[in-house]
């Protein structure tokens, strides 16, 4: 029992040492999507200003995978040392635990730091598409129950939840189609691989100005600053609709707290800048200032509402 307890409080002690000069070296920010996806843009963004914040290099690393499960394992394992962090989002924290029966890590795992803002979903089709407004993509649907497809970078996605809660609410029946990542099943719409995709403005905007895929509406309850004219669900005859991702920068639970504390400040202080939330608007994401106890009761107010979202959208675990 000694030994045991020897290692245990030598390791306690190092990561208090640990805490009172971090940061020392590169951070790394493991983002569980892959690169020029929605996630990993944003991650970017805060990627640079944290870097002038902490002092130190703040490096970005992708690990797509089974609906960011395969990053969140990955940052879990890691040392709680506030070295590894993780950009995780509703799919980690909310979703997957109803997917999935088994999961490779528990949202338990985590310590929330702050909420790095939130993200609509438009539906997107084709730049050659035959539908022109989202009326058209609905009635089609409604004509030919499971023929359209829809994408998304792999299920539990925000895309596939967005697919599901639409189907439930408009009486429709579509048939998804999860990519290995989200540029993968913007590049099919493009081609015409599948009818639509559900994704966000922030990795599809050039795609959108180019005129290769055409917003037909957003998920959320108000329309979005950079895509002014595009409609909402909501207001395209499916009263009430509202629903969006949302990403939080999350550390392992046994992270030091003041470790945690210097990471929340620094996001604090990005939270205050006037450029930082312009930067953040421009690229299509909601701004979202919740840190410390605020942020976790969010986190658990939509982990419950996820759950009866899953119940009134018929979604099964596998």
């Amino acid at each position: 029992m000694i030994k045991p307890l020897l290692a245990l409080l030598a390791v306690s002690f190092s990561l208090s040492v640990g805490a009172q000069t971090y940061p020392n070296r590169a951070i790394k920010m493991v983002i569980p999507f892959a690169a020029g996806s929605a996630t990993d843009i944003l991650g970017r963004v805060i990627a640079k200003e944290l870097t002038d914040k902490l002092g130190q290099p703040v490096i970005v690393e992708t690990k797509p995978g089974a609906g960011t499960a395969v990053a969140a394992a990955y940052v879990t394992n890691s040392a709680p040392d506030g070295y590894t962090l993780l950009l995780g989002t509703n799919a980690t924290f909310a979703v997957n635990p109803i997917l999935y029966k088994k999961l490779p890590y528990d949202p338990a795992d985590f310590k929330m730091v702050a909420a790095a803002g939130g993200m609509p979903s438009f539906l997107l089709v084709g730049g050659g598409s035959k539908y022109k407004t989202f009326g058209e993509f609905i009635k089609a649907a409604k004509d030919n129950p499971g023929k359209l497809t829809y994408g998304s970078s792999g299920v539990g996605s925000t895309g596939h939840l967005v697919g599901k809660v639409l189907e439930n609410a408009a009486g429709i029946e579509l048939l998804h189609i999860p990519y290995k990542d989200g540029p993968l099943g913007l590049t099919a719409t493009i081609t015409g691989e599948v009818d639509a995709i559900f994704y966000t403005s922030i990795a599809a905007m050039p795609m959108i100005k180019a005129e290769r895929v055409r917003p037909l509406a957003v998920s959320t309850a108000k329309r979005t600053v950079e895509l002014p004219n595009v409609p909402t669900i909501a207001e395209s005859g499916i009263p009430t609709f509202d629903l969006a991702g949302w990403v939080v920068l999350a550390a392992p639970a046994r992270t030091p707290q003041p470790i945690v504390e210097k990471l929340r400040l620094a996001m604090l202080e990005l939270y205050g800048l006037p450029a930082y939330q312009e930067r953040l608007e421009s690229i299509g994401m909601v701004t979202q200032k919740l840190t410390g106890k605020e942020l976790d009761a969010f986190v658990k107010q939509e982990q419950v509402r996820m759950v009866d979202v899953a119940k009134r959208s018929n979604i099964q675990p596998e």
